[in-house]
């Protein structure tokens, strides 16, 4: 069986920003001081899926070039924030193959992976402001309570997903349980490599990083509905 799947890869990134004459209008210093909602009004010729996906991808690599010359004097800083985005953005591709198998196909699910990307520059920004803050490595029940929360929340949907299968025939047009097998595996993995990254060091800065364990694309919801 051959499966349609959709990857976000980077060269497709890349592509996403230098196939549009819209989606880079504004010089990136200024835009990285917008909301992403400024910047697409202003930066958008026209209101497309496709203009809003490339505009979303061009912004955040806005934030992220911004966010890296921040940390210019903090290089082992910038170099974890580079990998804490791969695996973010790793886990947000996963979770838009994983739920487009899961619903039984859906141009939504691609869109939705790269419009992810603003925020995950919010979180990398958050993570980065409070490590160079002393309020970063303050310790407290709450942070702990929530990393734990982070962590339960990923591994239980892990759990979900492996034993997971279409209950109505109209998903399994999308569906292998090969290749499902096989994104779950990498997203187990993703996870893992990321609070292995993390530690489990109870403060703030790192409860923060673990936040995007607790809201994935579309997939808690569809655990429950399909």
């Amino acid at each position: 069986m051959t499966l349609r799947r959709f990857s976000l890869t980077a060269p497709l990134v890349l592509g996403l920003l230098l196939s549009s004459a819209h989606a880079a209008p504004l010089p990136c210093p200024l835009a990285a001081k917008l909301d992403i909602n400024t910047y697409l009004t202003l930066s958008l010729e026209q209101w497309s899926e496709a203009d809003q996906d490339q505009g979303s991808a061009a912004y955040a690599e806005c934030q992220a070039s911004q966010l890296t010359d921040t940390l210019g004097n903090s290089p082992q800083l910038r170099e974890r924030i580079v990998k804490l985005r791969t695996l973010y953005r790793t886990l947000r591709e996963l979770e838009g193959s994983l739920a487009y198998a899961m619903a039984g196909g859906g141009t939504m699910h691609s869109h939705a992976v790269p419009r992810s990307y603003p925020e995950i520059e919010g979180t990398l920004s958050s993570v980065a402001a409070l490590v160079l803050s002393p309020v970063g490595g303050q310790t407290a029940g709450r942070f702990t309570l929530s990393l734990n929360a982070s962590k339960k929340a990923f591994e239980d949907r892990i759990k979900a997903l492996k034993v997971w299968k279409p209950k109505a025939a109209a998903s399994t047009s999308a569906y292998d349980a090969k290749t499902f097998g096989a994104d779950v595996t990498r997203y187990a993995q993703a996870g893992a490599e990321l609070m292995k990254l993390l530690g489990s060091k109870g403060d703030a800065a790192t409860a923060a990083a673990y936040l995007p364990l607790q809201s994935p694309l579309f997939l808690d919801e569809y655990l429950r509905e399909f």
